[in-house]
């Protein structure tokens, strides 16, 4: 219901009769909208352009609006859209969603529901009306240049249109035009001399059981996307509080520990060696790491005080001797079956030990592992849910020197970023401290995805906020890999398969691996040119919200281009030590598209651009 507000009093503006731009024009008396389902309308106006993913548009008027009439600009998407309202003394959004028959409500010719709705009245002649969808997940309204209103908005739209509504027996005209952004220029300067990490790659979990039920077409799709978008770091879930002393269901499906995500059939903890020579044979790596240990190889945690993760007293704690016998055990069958074991060993996923258990975790398995053979099998930190868990845990086991000794990565997830989600650059800090307390040991990004169920909207805006993630980790923290949650996902739920995980099979086409949502081709803009081996150089760009990335090898350079700003950015580049001769375009409508480099190099707004000086062996697989 309406409350009271002051109103906003406009300043007044320039007349804009001869602005350039895309008219304009209604007349309240003039003929009907040709066509169904509108008999007596006013014609309305289309805008016959494609919405860039970010945008900024605005309507500049000749004169301001006649009493009683109302003009409604509306924006459309696949799944949801708004409309901005303006009045001769009010302006107005309102969001609504129309994707699902569970928005019916009993009216109408489709399905709607109305979401959000937000207003201002104001004072003064409205002579220019301004929509801007933005990299903070927002949507703002600005009257005459003054922002009026801000609204959430987490779906894309794709196209606008104008309508006006206004008495039909008055002759009222209503005219204008409609313009965007000029392009800005940008300069984006290499320094091949100031060298970063090393890359080991990019990848995830499979859900083991979701890949069991893929058709053998399904999993000849399956291992073509992973070498073409390069996903070939393997971070196991493998068995937990189900394993055997023996270790002898490592493998057995049945008793894969589940993880149901709400109504969703299992997907669990367990190992696949078939699967990992797949990955080893596309030139992969394989990452172990455990979650919950079987009760037997634990023990009773007497001293008080220490929390779980669940906020409940520790009770018991990992023996040190029988976890280390598990993972040693492992990288034994691991060999036997695949020719390796594990490239990297993870100390212990998400779960809570007292900070010396973790230590000597740590100290007990690098003696297990150098005396069963496997000098070669590296070591990451333990693993926690968020950065600020991580960098807590990182100091407590710098204490410890030998078993920070032992440690050759540290490693956290990433799922405290979605409290920033709105606005990444708050996250900086806390990638700094991590970056700190890691002293300059390798890291590792073990787990980036969405799991907040106020995130959960499968929409390329929703991506490109991780994206910015990716951006960071390499930047901030000189990540070695990244990892994204969930490769492959058994899910029910659309919205959360579209945050949670890159891939799921579809039954309705055979049983084949499908994106869940523009997260896939996000990733993909790093992953598929940012190759093993390759170091990242020095790039600096002179507008902020250009986010760049530059890394390079023998066989050339690559640069990664990610415009979250509302304006074209033409992009110049100094410092390149060869000529490009591939570009590659991700956006919301644009899944990785490569293409010969163009003459001038433009990001739309939201637009991911690639420049590569050599023809990428991933990109080559896309063609």
């Amino acid at each position: 219901m309406p409350w009271a507000q002051q109103a906003t009093e406009l300043p007044r503006v320039a007349d804009s009769n001869n602005a350039a731009g895309i008219p304009f024009r209604f007349a309240a008396d003039g003929p009907a909208g040709p066509g169904w389902a509108r008999p007596d309308e006013i014609a309305r106006s289309y805008f016959h352009e494609d919405l860039t993913a970010l945008f900024e548009r605005t309507l500049r008027l000749d004169r301001g609006l006649p009493e009683r009439t109302a003009l409604r600009w509306i924006f459309t998407g696949p799944n949801a859209g708004f409309t901005v309202e303006l009045t001769s003394s009010s302006v107005r959004i309102a969001e609504r969603y129309y994707n699902s028959m569970g928005f019916y409500g009993g009216q109408g010719n489709y399905p709607v529901k109305e979401v959000l709705a937000l207003q201002k009245q104001f004072t003064g002649e409205a002579r220019t009306v301004t929509v801007i969808a933005d990299a903070h997940l927002a949507v703002r309204v600005l009257v005459n240049g003054v922002q009026m209103l801000e609204a959430p908005m987490l779906f894309d739209v794709t196209r606008h249109q104008l309508m006006y509504a206004a008495p039909r027996t008055a002759h009222l005209v209503v005219a204008g035009v409609m313009t965007k952004p000029e392009q800005q220029a940008v300069t984006v300067t290499l320094r091949p001399s100031e060298k970063h990490q090393t890359m080991l790659g990019f990848g995830g979990s499979p859900s083991i059981p979701a890949y069991a039920e893929l058709s053998d077409a399904g999993k000849r799709q399956y291992w073509d996307i992973l070498k073409r978008y390069n996903l070939l770091l393997s971070r196991e879930y493998p068995m937990g509080t189900a394993l055997k002393q023996d270790l002898s269901n490592l493998e057995d499906l049945h008793d894969a520990a589940p993880h149901y995500y709400g109504d969703n059939f299992p997907n669990g903890e367990v190992s696949s060696f078939a699967y990992s020579r797949h990955v080893l044979a596309l030139g992969g790596d394989v990452v172990y790491e455990m979650w919950a240990l079987p009760a037997w190889a634990t023990a009773p945690y007497q001293r008080a005080g220490v929390i779980d993760a669940w906020n409940k007293p520790l009770k018991r704690a990992a023996n040190p001797e029988e976890y280390a016998r598990i993972v040693v055990e492992y990288c034994r069958k691991a060999k036997a079956a695949t020719g390796h074991a594990p490239l990297i060993v993870g100390i212990q996923n998400e779960a809570e030990e007292p900070p010396e258990v973790f230590a000597q975790m740590t100290r007990t398995l690098r003696h297990r592992l150098d005396e069963a053979g496997f000098q070669t099998t590296q070591i990451h930190m333990a693993d926690a849910s968020f950065m600020f868990l991580g960098i807590g845990r990182a100091k407590e086991l710098k204490k410890d020197s030998a078993a920070w000794n032992a440690t050759d990565y540290s490693a956290t997830h990433e799922y405290d970023f979605q409290e920033f989600l709105a606005n990444p650059d708050l996250y900086d800090a806390r990638m700094r401290a991590m970056h700190e307390a890691s002293a300059g040991k390798p890291f590792l990004a073990t787990e980036i995805c969405i799991n907040d169920p106020h995130y959960q909207e499968p929409s390329y805006r929703i991506a490109l906020q991780t994206g910015q993630l990716y951006h960071k980790n390499l930047t901030e923290l000189d990540a070695v890999a990244l990892m994204y949650c969930w490769l492959l996902l058994d899910v029910e739920q659309p919205t959360f398969a579209g945050s949670r995980a890159l891939l799921e099979p579809d039954r309705t086409r055979g049983w084949v691996p499908v994106a869940t949502s523009f997260q896939l081709r996000v990733l993909g803009a790093y992953s598929r040119h940012v190759l093993k081996g390759m170091q990242r150089i020095g790039a600096e760009s002179d507008d902020h919200d250009l986010l760049t990335t530059a890394f390079a090898s023998d066989r050339g350079e690559t640069l990664v281009l990610l415009n979250r700003s509302v304006t074209p950015k033409m992009v110049k580049v100094d410092g390149a030590h060869g000529a490009w001769v591939q570009m590659e375009r991700t956006g919301l409508e644009e899944e990785n598209a490569v293409a010969a480099p163009a003459a001038e190099v433009v990001v739309q707004p939201g637009e991911i651009v690639v420049l590569s000086t050599y023809a990428s062996p991933t990109a080559d697989a896309a063609k």
